[in-house]
C-alpha cells in the first residue's frame, strides 16, 4: 500500500479517536452543573480548538492528492480550507487558554486575597473571546495573503507574506505566542507547586482542610499536564509550518508530516488525561457512555 494513503488512513482514524475524546469532554461540562466552573469551561475552550483543528484534518489533506486551477477559488480554499490556517488560529487560542487557566490558578490559589483577578462564570466568556480574537488578529495576515500555487509540481498552499516582511512577522508571533506564554505559564505553575506542595511543611489540622488541598493538586495535576502536553506536541509542529512557509520549495515535507500526527495526538491524549486524574469528569465520561 502507497506510504501516503496509509498515512492517510491513520490520521483519519486518529481524527475519528480524537473528535469522540473531545466531544465527549465538551458534552460531559455542558450537561452535567458539578462540572461548571471557570477551569473547566477554560479547559472546554482547549478542547474545542482541539475540534476545530481536527476536523480541518481531512481538508488539509486534499493539498495531496487533489489539483486545482490557480485563481481565486483555489486561493480562498488555501485562505480558509486546506491549509493549516484554521488549525493554526485554534492552537494559538488554545495557548491564549492556557496561559488564562495559568494566571486565574496562580491567583486562586497563590493570591486568593485577590479576588479582582479572579475570573467568575459570567466573565470567563470575555476571557475566552479574547483568546480568540487574539489568535485571529495574529494569524489575519495568513488569511490575507495565502494563495494557492503549484511549484515544481508540488500543490502548495503558499503565504506571500513572507516575501514581504518575512523576520518581523515570524519573530512577532514567536514572542506573543511562543516566549511570552512559556515563560508566563512556566512562573505561574511554579509559584502553585511550590504553593500546594512545598510552603505548608505542617499539615492541614481538620479533615475539610485536607480534602481542599487535595482537590487543589488534583487540579494542579490536571491543568499542568494538559499544557504540558500541549507545548511537547505543538512546538515543534509550529517550528515545521514557519519553516515551510518560508521557503515551501525546499521545505522537508517529511518534517511537517511527522510533526504534523505529533500535534494531533496531543488532541487524541487530552481526554485520557481528563478521565484519568479528575474523578468528576470520570464520573461524567461513564453517565454519558452509560458504562
Amino acid at each position: 500500500m502507497d506510504k501516503s494513503l496509509l498515512f492517510s488512513i491513520f490520521a483519519c482514524v486518529l481524527v475519528s479517536i480524537a473528535v469522540a475524546g473531545n466531544l465527549l469532554i465538551v458534552i460531559a461540562v455542558w450537561k452535567k452543573r458539578f462540572l461548571r466552573s471557570t477551569t473547566n469551561y477554560l479547559l472546554v475552550n482547549v478542547a474545542f480548538s482541539d475540534l476545530v483543528s481536527l476536523c480541518f484534518l481531512p481538508l488539509m489533506l486534499t493539498q495531496r492528492y487533489v489539483k486545482f486551477n490557480e485563481g481565486v477559488v483555489a486561493d480562498m480554499l488555501c485562505k480558509f480550507l486546506i491549509s493549516f490556517n484554521i488549525p493554526l488560529t485554534a492552537s494559538f487560542a488554545a495557548i491564549c487558554t492556557l496561559v488564562v487557566l495559568s494566571v486565574e490558578r496562580y491567583h486562586a490559589i497563590v493570591k486568593p486575597m485577590k479576588t479582582g483577578f479572579r475570573l467568575r462564570e459570567d466573565t470567563v466568556k470575555y476571557a475566552i473571546g479574547s483568546c480568540w480574537l487574539c489568535a485571529g488578529l495574529a494569524t489575519l495576515p495568513l488569511y490575507i495573503y495565502g494563495k494557492y500555487s503549484n511549484i515544481d509540481q508540488r500543490n502548495l498552499c503558499i503565504t506571500n507574506l513572507f516575501d514581504l516582511f518575512p523576520l518581523i512577522y515570524i519573530l512577532h508571533v514567536s514572542f506573543f505566542f511562543v516566549a511570552v506564554p512559556f515563560i508566563t505559564i512556566s512562573f505561574c505553575y511554579f509559584k502553585i507547586v511550590h504553593e500546594v506542595y512545598f510552603k505548608n511543611k505542617v499539615g492541614p489540622k481538620n479533615l475539610a482542610a485536607q480534602q481542599e488541598t487535595l482537590n487543589k493538586r488534583k487540579l494542579v495535576k490536571l491543568s499542568l499536564s494538559i499544557t504540558i502536553t500541549f507545548v511537547i506536541c505543538f512546538f515543534p509542529v509550529t517550528i515545521a509550518v514557519i519553516l515551510k512557509s518560508i521557503d515551501p520549495r525546499h521545505a522537508n515535507r517529511s518534517l511537517v508530516k511527522y510533526t504534523s500526527v505529533l500535534y494531533f495526538l496531543e488532541s487524541l491524549c487530552n481526554p485520557f488525561l481528563y478521565a484519568y486524574q479528575s474523578t468528576n469528569f470520570r464520573q461524567a465520561f461513564k453517565a454519558i457512555l452509560k458504562l
